[in-house]
């Protein structure tokens, strides 16, 4: 919100475009697959089990391929390579896989720490990387990221998942000023709450049992436990009204003139993912104003103006 660019010019807007989503067998990936073909544009459909996309066995337009985001890169690109061989380009790419991570931090292992970021950051940002080079000698593309309201809003004991989430939205701010000058677009969204399974308990990883562990914790693992348990199946989000908005941002649709001309990098998706945005923004504004004077008070006396990193 507020980080705007001008929207690049589509060459081929007649072309069916080709996606290729991460973590289709559920959830927004599961969802976007028959949305995206609904309107014309063909699909590369990958889930670390292929078993799991057998539901779209034969669909037209829908090639399927086994991948593992947290597979050697040299893997995830035999993977791209062969998604291309079939479907001969590739103009959207979706890093949708991911998972929640819950607990807090002094009874996680490093084990499950690292295999949050290894999913939710390493592995997308490991297969933008390889599909980069593809978009770049075409001077085309559009390069999607699921984030999430976590990673503006951290709660206890939900750590990891902010984390790396948070740490996300400062690699993809990042990528997105790389290739914006070579015609490649970039776009994080940040999702609230939405009716899909990630909190179903077959999903769920962590440790919330506030009968075992460290017993000052009890208290808090209880309460994000309490809420999980409230909130899977009420969420206020359909994802699939969710998936149709994130089309509409790839396909430039349904946009008014605006939007289209002030495109943002991060696109609020949901609600309550606009009034957390709103929230801490305001907090943070307010909490400038009290500390203004404290922080300047570190600068040197004769300092000069310096080129600014914000741009």
């Amino acid at each position: 919100m507020g980080d705007t660019r001008e929207a690049p010019q589509d060459a081929e807007p007649s072309r069916a475009k080709v996606w290729l989503i991460t973590g289709c067998s559920s959830g927004f990936g599961r969802s976007l697959v028959p949305a995206i073909l609904a309107r014309g544009d063909k699909v590369i459909a990958t889930a670390r089990r292929i078993s799991d996309l057998s539901h779209l066995k034969d669909v037209k337009n829908v090639e399927t391929i086994q991948l593992d985001v947290t597979a050697p890169k040299e893997v995830i690109r035999n993977k791209v390579e062969e998604a291309i061989a079939h479907m001969g380009t590739i103009d959207v790419l979706v890093n949708n896989a991911g998972y929640v991570l819950s607990g807090v931090w002094e009874e996680l292992s490093d084990e499950d720490v690292k295999q949050q970021f290894e999913v939710n950051l390493f592995g997308a940002l490991n297969l933008t990387s390889v599909v980069l080079p593809k978009m770049r000698t075409k001077r085309s593309g559009t390069i999607l990221f699921l984030g999430s309201i976590a990673g503006w809003h951290g709660v206890a004991a939900g750590g990891p998942y902010s984390a790396s989430k948070s740490a996300l939205e400062g690699a993809v701010e990042c990528l997105a000023k790389e290739v914006q000058p070579i015609g490649i677009r970039v776009h994080i969204f940040v999702l609230g709450q939405f009716r899909t399974n990630i909190l179903a308990a077959k999903n769920k990883k962590g440790i919330l049992d506030a009968e075992q562990g460290i017993a000052e914790y009890a208290t808090i693992k209880r309460q994000i436990a309490d809420i999980h348990a409230v909130t899977q199946a009420a969420q206020p989000g359909d994802p699939s009204l969710a998936v149709e908005r994130m089309l509409d941002i790839a396909r430039l649709e349904n946009l008014t003139e605006r939007q289209v001309n002030n495109l943002s990098l991060r696109i609020p998706i949901g609600s309550d993912a606009v009034d957390i945005m709103r929230r801490k923004s305001l907090e943070t504004l307010e909490s400038l104003d009290n500390w203004v004077d404290f922080s300047c008070s570190t600068d040197f006396l004769d300092t000069k103006a310096l080129p600014s990193y914000y741009r």
